[in-house]
């Protein structure tokens, strides 16, 4: 999957219900792992591209996917304690 498409499937989950959270627990982690391998593909891009346009594209995606996962994350581990 794509990194928006994944983006979007944290939103809808960190949305839902936390009853609709705790079902969906084991997908979600899946989800976040998938995240988290996007994220170190990025890091080799970035440390491997010399075209500082591009290192600001990477660098912007970066963050925006490393925010989701602290998101999720954080709220995985709250869905996972109630």
């Amino acid at each position: 999957m794509k990194a928006p498409k994944l983006l979007k499937i944290v939103e809808r989950y960190l949305s839902a219900g936390k009853s609709k959270q705790h079902k969906h627990v084991e997908c979600f982690t899946d989800i976040l792992k998938k995240l988290k391998k996007k994220e170190r593909v990025l890091k080799k891009k970035f440390e491997n591209e010399k075209n500082d346009k591009n290192r600001q594209k990477i660098k912007k995606e970066l963050a925006i996917i490393y925010a989701q996962r602290r998101k999720g994350v954080n709220a995985l581990k709250a869905a996972k304690k109630s």
